[in-house]
Formats: structure tokens, C-alpha cells, sequence
């Protein structure tokens, strides 16, 4: 009996523990790449190094995956979800843990490097295994919620950091970082044990069965998202401690509201199709198109804080509809998580380059540049979704959108 199979003498309970611990595991994983954040003075200071060094440590994770996501993922199809995850697991931890322990410069990179394989095998088998054991209709709405591991992570991350920090020396955090980790990875990998999954290693058709012109164009869209969201993230701390800000809200608690987004994709793709998710993401890049400049320009408090909010809130929906949409678009003798790389690849492509792009609008252009910069960019992101709606006409979940199993 296949995951979307579901009589009702199958036992759901374990399914759905498993769904829970892996979610929880991933915004965990992703905590490991925000944990570097609040400890760059003490990088700095303690251990010698410069604001650049420092920068590249936070950076290492992010940019495996803008490198390496999309071999990673025709990898993990290779050898199977269980195993890549456990392989990622024990990296992360080991990488972790030594990260803690590490006192110089070669050390510390070098415990960061071992975290960042791990971190990567875990961005693609940790979704890939949730399209696979989760049943049809809680394909969307799981993945939808898995789409904001990262701002979660950073989430976590910074509210750990801000409870710990004060009390106790930053190895003594990173050590809570990790363990925590660990423990959700263990769980998780145990209620995975034993629920099958779909397809055997090696059994799908690999990266050039995958490469649909749909997979391909949810790839750009998200990179595009990717680009807008995190150069607002970037960029907004310093445009609200200037003099042009309006907002009635920190920057913080706009980045708390994004969760908002994840959650209401995640009730809205439920039993939908990839049509109806595509329209999803169209909709949530004409409103992070229409209210970028307002964000960034509008002298009114209550106007620019809601275009803020909703931009913010638009481009979780845009993401979390992208993530529901893959397991739909993924050619059925394709590989999920070949498709899962090449969408996280796009979007470590736009980490990576997205906030100097930014940077250099704001330096040229001003804040309102940088409104239309993002504007621009929405639009081009909602673009490359359009082909996808009439390839995809039906709302709701047809034969034609039954998912692929990784």
C-alpha cells in the first residue's frame, strides 16, 4: 500500500507522528544555519575574527546549497530518503557538536564545513520524505508548512540565543543548538522506520526525467522569491533605524508575521491540484508586487506598515504554494527530491546573490529603488509561474495532478 493509500485499519497516528518530528527536526536544521548570527561579536572579539571571516561562516551552509542542491538531490535518489537523512543527520550533529568544542579559526571552519554536507542532505531528503509518506491530500498542506524552516530556524534560533546568551558562554549555546537537533533527528528517524516508503532507491528516472519545463519555472519562481524576501530581510533592520522608516511594527515582528503565510497556503492547498497552487503563487507575487514600493515609500504609519506586513505575508504564501506544487509537477518517471534540489539550488542562487544586488539598488537608487527593485522582481517571479496555469487548469486535485512519488 502506497502513502496516498489510506483504508481505515491503516494506522495514520505513527504517520502523522513521523510528519511532526520531521518538520520539528527541520526547523531545527535550519536553526543551525541562523546560529552563527548572534554570536558574530564573539567570533569577533574572542576569537579574532574580521566582520568578513565571520560573515563567511554564517554564509557556508547557505552557499553548499546554492552550489550543490541539485547533485544532492540525484544523490539522495540514489542511495534513498532514509539514508540520506540519517547520513545528514549524523554530519550535522557530529559537525555540530565539534563546532561547540572548536577553540581556532581552522577548527571552527572546519566543523562548519562538516555541518554544511549534513545541513545539505537534509534540506532535500527532510521534504522529499514528506511527500513521500504524507497521504495525497496532506501532500500541499505539509509542505506548504515545511517551506518556512528557515525563518523559523532563524526564529529559534535568536529567542535560544536570547535566553542563553546572558547566562551562559556561546559553546554552551551551540551545544543547546545541536542536541536539540539531534534529539528531534532521532526521533524523527525512528518513527520513519517504520513506514515504507513509495519508491526504492534508485528506482525513479533521475535528472533528466525530472527536469520538466514546469519543475524548471517553479525553479526560477522561487529563486525570484528567494531574491525578494531575502534582501527585505536583509535590508529592512537598516531602513527601519533610518530616517525614511514609517513603520508601527520592528522589523522583528514583520519577519514573526511570515508564519501567517505558511499556514494559510497550508489550509488553502488542501485537496488541490497543481493549478490551483500555481494561481496560489500568482496571487501572492501580484501582492508582493503591488505592495513593495508602498512599503518603502509611504510616509503614512498604518498605509506602509500594512504594505509591509503583506509583503512579508504574500511571500510566505508564494513559497509554501511553490513547495505544495512540486510532488504535483514532478513528471511521473521524474524524481521528487531531484526536483526538491533544483528548487533549493534556485533559492540558495538568490541567497547568495540577491542582498548585494540589493545593496547596490539602495546605493544607486535610494530606498524607493529599492521598493521598485523588489516590485520588479515579484513581477518577474509571477511570470514564470503564468505557463504553469494553463498547463494546470483544474483548481481542484485531478488525475492530472496525482503526485509522483519520490
Amino acid at each position: 500500500m502506497s502513502s496516498d493509500s489510506f483504508s481505515p485499519s491503516h494506522a495514520i497516528a505513527p504517520r502523522l507522528a513521523a510528519i511532526v518530528f520531521i518538520l520539528l527536526a527541520g526547523v531545527l536544521t535550519g536553526a543551525q544555519l541562523g546560529k552563527i548570527a548572534p554570536l558574530i561579536p564573539w567570533y569577533r572579539n574572542e576569537v579574532g575574527f574580521s566582520l568578513v571571516e565571520a560573515g563567511w561562516l554564517a554564509a557556508i551552509l547557505g552557499i553548499f546549497i546554492a552550489l550543490a542542491a541539485l547533485p544532492a538531490g540525484w544523490f539522495i535518489d540514489r542511495i534513498g530518503l532514509k539514508r540520506s537523512i540519517l547520513t545528514g543527520a549524523l554530519l550535522l550533529a557530529a559537525g555540530g557538536i565539534a563546532l561547540a568544542l572548536a577553540e581556532t579559526p581552522v577548527a571552527i571552519f572546519a566543523a562548519r564545513l562538516v555541518e554544511a554536507v549534513g545541513y545539505l542532505a537534509l534540506c532535500v531528503a527532510l521534504p522529499a520524505i514528506l511527500a513521500d509518506i504524507s497521504p495525497v491530500n496532506w501532500k500541499g498542506p505539509v509542505l506548504a508548512i515545511w517551506s518556512g524552516f528557515v525563518p523559523l530556524g532563524f526564529a529559534t534560533s535568536d529567542f535560544i540565543a536570547l535566553a542563553m546568551l546572558p547566562l551562559y558562554a556561546p559553546p554552551a549555546y551551540l551545544l543547546t543548538m545541536v542536541l536539540l537537533f539531534a534529539v528531534l533527528a532521532a526521533g524523527a528517524l525512528w518513527l520513519v522506520s517504520g513506514i515504507a516508503v513509495s519508491a526504492p532507491a534508485g528506482a525513479t528516472g533521475g535528472v533528466s526525467n525530472t527536469l520538466s519545463l514546469p519543475v524548471v519555472l517553479v525553479a526560477v519562481a522561487f529563486g525570484a522569491f528567494v531574491v525578494l524576501s531575502v534582501s527585505m530581510f536583509t535590508f529592512m533592520p537598516t531602513f527601519v533605524a533610518g530616517d525614511g522608516a514609517h513603520f508601527l511594527v520592528s522589523a522583528g515582528v514583520v519577519a514573526l508575521s511570515v508564519p501567517v503565510g505558511n499556514i494559510l497556503a497550508s489550509v488553502l492547498v488542501r485537496g488541490r491540484g497543481a493549478g490551483y497552487m500555481a494561481r496560489l503563487a500568482v496571487f501572492g507575487f501580484a501582492v508582493s508586487a503591488a505592495t513593495a514600493v508602498p512599503a518603502f515609500t509611504l510616509a503614512d504609519p498604518v498605509l506602509a506598515t500594512v504594505s509591509v506586513l503583506a509583503l512579508a505575508i504574500s511571500g510566505a504564501l508564494v513559497a509554501s504554494a511553490q513547495f505544495a506544487a512540486i510532488p504535483f509537477i514532478t513528471p511521473r518517471d521524474g524524481s521528487v527530491p531531484v526536483a526538491i534540489g533544483l528548487v533549493c539550488q534556485a533559492g540558495g542562487l538568490g541567497t547568495v546573490f540577491g542582498p548585494p544586488l540589493a545593496a547596490s539598488v539602495v546605493e544607486a537608487f535610494g530606498w524607493s529603488g529599492f521598493g521598485w527593485f523588489l516590485s520588479a522582481v515579484a513581477v518577474a517571479g509571477l511570470a514564470c509561474m503564468l505557463p504553469i496555469l494553463s498547463r494546470y487548469p483544474a483548481a481542484k486535485a485531478s488525475a492530472a495532478d496525482a503526485p509522483r512519488a519520490p
